[in-house]
């Protein structure tokens, strides 16, 4: 189980921020990190993560971007890309397997992408070594959530964190700091955990220490996101904000 996944959102603070967030990140230990790529219209974030998406696009922070800052960093964790689809499919299958080939991508977080709704897009990217991570929701049935992990499969225990783990949202709205009744948290992981022995990532509004080390006791992995962007947008610096959390 890794100890954190953290988020970062590309081209915030700064547009070529990429490459030293994620050095500081490998040196403070952490091995998979999710890295955002800015939409002009997302779905669930929160006010912080929608601020540093919309400086990123002002830089000229775009998908394709993005991949080529990525190909060019050598020293980093196994990459989650966080994006939505339509910037996807304008990039195409084909050139986006060439794309992330250069980078350290190993899996895709697409948040408005359902099962089956792209399915030859999503089956030639897990053929090319690169899936497209389950999303399980608070409203997900047990009964559900076996039949998404069945159609997004774990690769197996060979495979890295990266590409094994589902994410599961702990609680309905949008992202950011809040307050949360641990007890169904540690419930729908409990239920989970009878039907599937991949690794679980929780998040959505986890910040304080005390709140990482609750989901960590429940053999899960915290994710954390606007706490650490607003940190960085402040200006802390990289490896100090990871530190303070793992």
């Amino acid at each position: 189980m890794d100890r954190l996944l953290p988020f970062v959102m590309a081209g915030d603070p700064a547009a070529d921020a990429l490459a030293g967030l994620l050095r500081a990140a490998k040196a403070a230990g952490i091995s998979t990190i999710e890295v955002g790529v800015p939409h002009s219209d997302p779905i669930a974030d929160g006010p912080a993560l929608q601020a540093a998406a919309q400086r990123a696009i002002e830089r000229g922070i775009a998908a394709e971007s993005v991949l080529r800052q990525l190909a060019a960093i050598t020293d980093s964790p196994d990459v989650v890309l966080f994006t939505y689809l339509n910037p996807l499919l304008q990039i195409g299958s084909d050139r986006l397997i060439e794309l992330l080939k250069k980078t350290p991508v190993r899996s895709l977080l697409i948040v408005d992408l359902p099962f089956g709704e792209e399915p030859e897009f999503e089956t030639t990217l897990r053929i090319a070594g690169y899936p497209i991570v389950p999303l399980l929701s608070p409203t997900t049935s047990v009964e559900r959530a076996q039949q998404l992990l069945a159609e997004r499969p774990d690769p197996g225990t060979t495979a890295p964190f990266a590409q094994r783990f589902a994410y599961v949202v702990a609680r309905l709205g949008i992202t950011g700091e809040g307050t949360h009744d641990f007890a169904p948290i540690a419930e729908r992981v409990a239920a989970l955990r009878t039907i599937t022995d991949r690794p679980l990532a929780v998040g959505f509004g986890l910040s304080e220490p005390q709140a990482l080390e609750r989901i960590r006791a429940m053999g899960a992995t915290p994710v954390v996101g606007t706490a650490l962007v607003q940190e960085l947008a402040n200006g802390m610096p990289a490896e100090q904000a990871f530190l303070a959390r793992v």
